[in-house]
């Protein structure tokens, strides 16, 4: 009897692995057939970036100006570089509108989202196509050495302001069934060590991004998860990081000094690298970030999220989930290649015996 319930079992199981593939291969199939349906994009709709005065954002308002959108880019500073670069584009074609927008102040966002709405009055055959929240800030640094201001600041900027411009959009948004594209980070996938808020700031966006793309399901909203790779020598995101430091360096007690000393500042000349306002970089066309965001706004079913990540990022990543915790830590580590912490000696254990 055993034997017989045995080969029963198997056969089910076969059978239940062999149906599984058929399945996998047609949804593959209907994958990829969806991939290849786009949407066209015309100078009569409008799209919304954040955060475009350098990096992702910069390159992502000239990518939906390429494509043909009229597109309003929100900058922190109107005369930054990369205001600039896009205000020469404006002058080309006209559909490009450079206008000032801090997401921290209500005030700012409610300016930027009126001259968005006179727009779409005035030109009534216009419709608003994307709201794409990409500003950002980052900051590393141990938790404890972080000031309340810079933990506020990136949770500030990050998760309230970009829930901040997405509330003031909503009802546009959703009266006219746009799309809506949050930039996210792997950093949502797994948190890495000296960026700790960073990490938490970006996992809540996450969640909160799925949150919402199920409530607005019911309004035939699209609502999509952007994650870039590390763009960090191609965007100006950490160009305050000695700025940070200093300010670090002079919140620490007289033991925290003592303690972290040398460890401290190995960090931060590691970091140096980083630090500073880098030239504006424009992304070529054919650049893996670039198609991946292209394929996220105008897919005509887009995928719930769009992750670029070289093979590094996928091994390490796979290895992350599927490894003991001790190894995992580890690869974290080497993966993000900080300097670590080494004691200045080990303090012997005494052993007492009763």
């Amino acid at each position: 009897m055993a034997s017989v319930s045995l080969r029963g079992d198997t056969g089910d199981l076969l059978k239940y692995v062999g149906l599984s593939t058929v399945a996998a291969g047609l949804l593959l199939v209907l994958l990829s057939r969806r991939e290849r349906r786009k949407r066209t994009a015309t100078e009569r709709s409008v799209v919304f970036v954040t955060g475009c005065d350098s990096g992702l954002g910069f390159n992502v308002a000239k990518q939906c100006h390429r494509l043909g959108f009229t597109v309003f880019a929100g900058c922190l500073n109107v005369d930054s570089e990369g205001a600039s670069l896009l205000k020469e584009v404006s002058k080309e074609t006209g559909r490009l509108v450079v206008l000032p927008l801090n997401i921290t102040l209500e005030e700012s966002i409610m300016i930027a989202h009126k001259m968005v709405k006179d727009f779409l009055a005035r030109e009534p055959e216009f419709e608003f196509y994307a709201l794409i929240n990409n500003a950002g800030v980052m900051c590393f640094g141990e938790f404890e050495w972080q000031l309340v201001q810079h933990i506020e600041q990136q949770i500030g900027v990050n998760l309230l302001g970009t829930m901040k411009v997405t509330k003031a959009f909503l009802p546009l948004i959703r009266r006219q069934r746009a799309r809506l594209i949050n930039v996210t980070s792997h950093c949502s996938l797994q948190a890495l060590p000296g960026l700790s808020v960073y990490s938490a700031s970006k996992a809540a966006l996450r969640y909160w991004n799925e949150a919402l793309r199920m409530e607005l399901s019911y309004h035939g909203v699209d609502v999509v998860n952007f994650i870039p790779g590390s763009l960090v020598m191609q965007t100006n995101i950490s160009a305050n990081q000695q700025v940070y430091a200093t300010e670090m360096a002079a919140g620490f007690s007289e033991e925290q000094r003592d303690y972290y000393g040398r460890y401290f500042e190995e960090y931060n000349a590691y970091l140096s690298f980083i630090s500073g306002v880098k030239p504006v970089q424009s992304l070529p066309d054919d650049h893996f970030v670039v198609k991946s965001f292209t394929n996220a706004l105008l897919d005509e079913k887009p995928a719930l999220v769009y992750k670029c990540e070289p093979w590094r990022y996928k091994v390490y990543h796979f290895l992350f989930r599927n490894t003991p915790v001790g190894v995992s830590d580890w690869l974290v580590r080497k993966f993000i290649t900080l300097p670590v912490y080494k004691p200045p000696h080990k303090k012997e254990t005494e052993v007492h015996q009763e």
